[in-house]
């Protein structure tokens, strides 16, 4: 189970990578509120057609199929980390910036240890503890030795608002997880399990109602829907970030928080700064520096001890 844990968890880092450059493209191109609500949409309806074509679930048994009890907390996760925490952090990325926002979101692993521990009775031992203060030290580390010396100045009224909404991001992504693993924790009484991609098809469908719900009596959803589908410049990254992002990457998280602590995965999911980065760099977008090779090589190091803790409480108490 580790082990299928920890691959799950690497692809979800591997799909969130390629869906953060096509969400970027189309948030570049269109309001980027616009574009979460339309991928929200479109990643409910593919996955709906994935569940039933793949999984053998009838359209009526994708509603029925799931106990209350797994609504509410996948639909809490759904809320929580895809409708509120995706409007925070595309706040926070309008006002502090990509680099900056995304140094908040090192508070995203903790929140998901300590609330894994408060809500699903999870417990991490302080080698786990000292390999996760690594590993989120040195994506910070990382951050700050490649962030951009001409990025655009904050006002100082903005500031405030732009770390509160950055930190809200980081501990709604967190909550979402360990809401999603406690509705995936349920059993059904034939004794059968939700599927991740099912769960994930719950998330969606409330997190894509409540978004709609939000601004519904403000904007005209159904114009922001057609100008956004009729523009391939702006629908062709936006399925793209969709099929990699909400559809296989969150899908890939669900089943990989149902195997290891929700802790440990959020961990690695929050190597994802790291991992857009080094992307960008191959692509010849960015250059790196000997300080931030450094810093990755840390993150690394601070994932390997989180994941092996108990392996090397083990090697250490032998001696």
């Amino acid at each position: 189970m580790l082990s299928s844990g920890l691959t799950a968890a690497f692809a979800t880092l591997i799909c969130w990578t390629v869906g953060t450059f096509a969400f970027t493209l189309a948030s570049k191109r269109a309001d980027p509120a616009a574009v979460n609500r339309v991928r929200l949409f479109f990643a409910a309806l593919l996955l709906s057609a994935v569940v039933v074509l793949f999984f053998k679930v009838t359209f009526i048994q994708l509603f029925t199929l799931p106990t209350l009890a797994e609504w509410i907390w996948l639909g809490l996760s759904g809320i929580i980390g895809l409708t509120l925490g995706d409007y925070f952090a595309f706040t926070a990325y309008s006002i502090l910036g990509s680099s900056r926002t995304s140094l908040f979101s090192t508070f995203a692993p903790v929140a998901a240890l300590l609330l894994g521990i408060i809500i699903l009775g999870e417990s991490i031992n302080f080698i786990g503890v000292l390999g996760m203060m690594i590993s989120t030290g040195g994506i910070i580390w990382f951050i700050q030795s490649t962030q951009k010396s001409n990025d655009k100045s904050i006002e100082k009224s903005q500031i405030l608002k732009g770390i509160t909404y950055a930190i809200l991001g980081a501990v709604g992504q967190g909550l979402g997880l360990v809401c999603a693993k406690k509705g995936l924790n349920i059993t059904h009484q034939t004794g059968a399990d939700l599927s991740a991609v099912h769960a994930t098809w719950i998330r969606m469908g409330i997190g894509t109602i409540a978004a709609y719900s939000i601004v519904v009596l403000k904007k005209n959803i159904w114009v922001e829907f057609k100008t956004m589908t009729t523009s391939k410049a702006i629908i062709t990254p936006l399925l793209t970030g969709t099929l990699f992002g909400p559809v296989m990457g969150v899908s890939f998280s669900l089943y990989a928080a149902s195997l290891i602590p929700v802790g440990i995965a959020q961990t690695i999911f929050s190597l994802l700064p790291i991992t857009v980065m080094l992307a960008a760099i191959i692509s010849g977008r960015e250059r790196i520096n000997g300080p931030s090779i450094l810093a990755a090589a840390i993150c690394m190091v601070g994932v390997f001890i989180l994941v092996w803790r108990d392996e090397l409480v083990n090697w250490v108490n032998a001696f």
